[in-house]
């Protein structure tokens, strides 16, 4: 099979068709688990709107990792929000968010190219795209033992964010709460590290 990079999108009203089918369905961050209209995690219908209402808002809802050839869907998708509009996290145990912080919420990405570094490059992108809007901190919850619904919410391992430059600021054995400061102290990856990291077998 040969190799084809993975195409780095920042999504956008106009491309939202290019998202993580999990990430398509999945309504666990924006529907409040007390209102009235929370009916579950899984609705298309709700994660549309949600999506469009937020793109008509930001300049970048969050970002996808797609393959070149197709015109729709995603390999990885990374969401990011103000907290406002994730009143899900109040089912995380470290929650609330700091109301300063943008929110990482969920990440979900095929299991085939899960851990070859495209976690990082949808996190660096993310930092990088709040940091030009010159936010103060970014946020989210990491897991230290994966919760069996995971593949629905997408948290993200610890490591994976701490590898990032998050910090605990919320500790919890399971859920703990980490954060960066923004514009990071850290170095992001460079257009080479990113092109490396992208060119996979998809």
């Amino acid at each position: 099979m040969p190799l084809r990079r993975g195409r780095l999108i920042p999504l956008q009203a106009a491309n939202l068709a290019y998202i993580h089918r999990t990430t398509a369905r999945s309504v666990f961050w924006e529907l409040d688990p007390l209102g009235d209209a929370f009916g579950g995690t899984d609705s298309d219908v709700d994660r549309a709107a949600w999506l469009l209402a937020l793109a008509y808002e930001q300049p970048t809802v969050g970002f996808s990792i797609a393959d070149p050839a197709t015109s729709t869907g995603a390999r990885a998708t990374l969401l990011m929000c103000p907290p406002s509009a994730a009143p899900g996290a109040a089912r995380m145990p470290t929650a609330p968010f700091s109301a300063d912080a943008y929110c990482l919420t969920s990440l979900h990405i095929d299991t085939a190219v899960a851990g070859i570094g495209w976690e990082a490059v949808l996190i660096d992108a993310a930092v990088a795209a709040l940091s030009s809007r010159s936010l103060p901190a970014v946020e989210a919850f990491g897991f230290r033992t994966e919760p069996a619904d995971n593949p629905v919410i997408g948290l993200m391992p610890v490591e994976v964010l701490e590898s990032a430059g998050f910090e605990v600021v919320a500790d919890h054995p399971e859920i703990p709460r980490l954060r960066l400061e923004l514009p990071p102290a850290h170095g992001l990856l460079t257009e080479r590290e990113v092109a490396d990291l992208l060119a996979a077998v998809i």
